[in-house]
C-alpha cells in the first residue's frame, strides 16, 4: 500500500535536491567557454564575474610560457591553498596569438553534464591518449577544440579537466 505521507516527503526531498544542484554547481555551460575562452584577459575577468567567479591570481606571460589567470567559482575569499569544488585557468600569449580556458572539477555529475551538452552540440572524438596516468581525449567542432583529461584518482589537485580553445590557440597553449 501506498502512504501518501510518505509520498509527498520523498517528492518534497527530491524537490529540494533538485533546486539546490544549480546552487552548488558552477554556473557556465561549454558553449559558454567556448564564447569566452577566445577574449581578452579583460572581458574574460569581466565575463566571469559577473558570473559569481572570482579572480585570485594571474602569472604575466614569459618567452618560454603563456600568461594565465586563476579564478574560483563562488568563492570570494579565497587563497592559495585553499580547496575550491571549481578552478578555472585562463591561458593567453600576446605573442603567440593564443587564448584558451580550461576548467578543473571533481564533480562526477558536471562531468556527465558536460559531456552530455558536448554530445549535443556534435563534437566528435578526434584522438585520445594516456598521459601522467590520465586518460586525454581531443573532441572537435569545426575550430573549436575540448580537450578533457580523465584522472585516475581524485588527491591533491587531481579532477577533471576541460580545456578549451581554437584549433590554433590549443596547439600553442599544448606545446607551453
Amino acid at each position: 500500500m501506498f502512504d501518501p505521507r510518505r509520498i509527498k516527503r520523498v517528492l518534497f526531498a527530491l524537490l529540494v535536491m533538485l533546486l539546490t544542484y544549480p546552487a552548488i554547481s558552477q554556473n557556465l555551460s561549454p558553449t559558454q567557454f567556448t564564447t569566452v575562452c577566445d577574449k581578452s584577459p579583460g572581458e574574460v575577468e569581466e565575463y566571469l564575474t559577473a558570473n559569481n567567479w572570482f579572480f585570485f591570481e594571474a602569472n604575466d606571460e614569459s618567452k618560454n610560457r603563456l600568461g594565465n589567470a586563476k579564478f574560483v567559482y563562488d568563492r570570494p575569499n579565497f587563497k592559495l591553498g585553499d580547496s575550491a569544488d571549481y578552478l578555472l585557468f585562463f591561458h593567453y600569449s600576446e605573442s603567440a596569438k593564443a587564448r584558451g580556458i580550461e576548467v578543473l572539477f571533481k564533480n562526477k555529475e558536471m562531468y556527465a553534464n558536460f559531456n552530455e551538452q558536448m554530445a549535443n552540440l556534435k563534437y566528435k572524438l578526434t584522438s585520445s591518449t594516456i598521459d601522467n596516468g590520465s586518460i586525454i581525449k581531443v573532441y572537435k567542432k569545426g575550430s573549436q577544440i575540448i580537450e578533457v583529461t580523465i584522472p585516475p584518482n581524485f588527491k591533491g589537485m587531481n579532477g577533471y579537466r576541460y580545456l578549451f580553445a581554437k584549433n590554433s590557440s590549443y596547439k600553442k597553449i599544448r606545446n607551453k
